[in-house]
């Protein structure tokens, strides 16, 4: 048992990944995860930097976020 309580905070950011399942809204994810990577520019250490999507779904992801990121 610790002797003591100290309190601690870390900064323990790794790549941000997020991973889109095949069975949700592309759009709604692409819309959300843009928001999420572009978030304080791009600057926030929990911003989104890697984006794994599902291949059934891939395509109309992509459309939709480069939308999404168009309309920035």
């Amino acid at each position: 048992m610790a002797a003591r309580m100290v309190r601690l905070q870390l900064e323990l950011g790794g790549k941000d990944p997020t991973y889109v399942a095949d069975d949700a809204d592309p759009k709604a994810a692409a819309e959300s995860l843009a928001d999420g990577a572009m978030y304080n520019t791009g600057q926030s250490c929990c911003s989104v930097e890697r984006i794994y999507v599902h291949e059934k779904i891939h395509d109309a992801f992509v459309e939709a976020f480069v939308r999404a990121v168009d309309g920035m």
